[in-house]
């Protein structure tokens, strides 16, 4: 079996896609093995998700296998693979848009929109409200501005508070 980076002769090749278009699997077998990491590298290339590489990926090879004996040349496997691929990529995001990458930090970080959340989060403000209005004027007009106006400085807290 050649090297990965060795080109292939085109009779060879011809050969390979007339044998795999008469059903012989080995044929068949050594185009998937000759040519499926040609259309992986290709789909990764694009901005996709992994697992819609994986289904233009075998999309591409399915549309080999319908149209492997009706290639006009089929000594030229590769650049209609390539092709193939290409297009399909481009078809994938003109129909679903780019996919937006987010930072795996973010994956991970919990979503605080849960009912159970934002209900925990209105006790709180309640509780918060509560407090506030059983202060003394002085001190709830103080605390009034500290709690509507978040973008004053907060006072510093004793160590001992933690």
């Amino acid at each position: 079996m050649p090297l990965s980076g060795q080109t292939y002769k085109a009779a060879c090749v011809k050969e390979l896609v007339r044998r795999a278009a008469d059903n012989d699997e080995a044929a068949w077998n050594a185009l998937l093995d000759r040519y499926s990491g040609l259309v992986w590298k290709i789909t990764r290339s694009y901005p996709l998700l992994f697992h819609d590489a994986q289904d233009i990926t075998q999309t591409v090879l399915c549309n080999l296998a319908e149209y492997l004996t009706r290639l006009r040349t089929p000594e030229r496997i590769g650049a209609w693979l390539a092709t193939v691929t290409h297009n399909e990529c481009r078809r994938h995001l003109r129909i679903h848009g780019k996919v937006q990458i987010f930072p795996a930090e973010d994956l991970d970080s919990p979503d605080h929109r849960t009912p159970e959340s934002l209900s925990l989060v209105a006790e709180d403000v309640a509780r918060v409200r509560s407090a506030l209005n059983q202060l003394d004027s002085p001190e709830r007009e103080v605390a009034h501005v500290d709690v509507y106006r978040p973008g004053l400085p907060r006072p510093r807290q004793p160590d001992w508070q933690g």
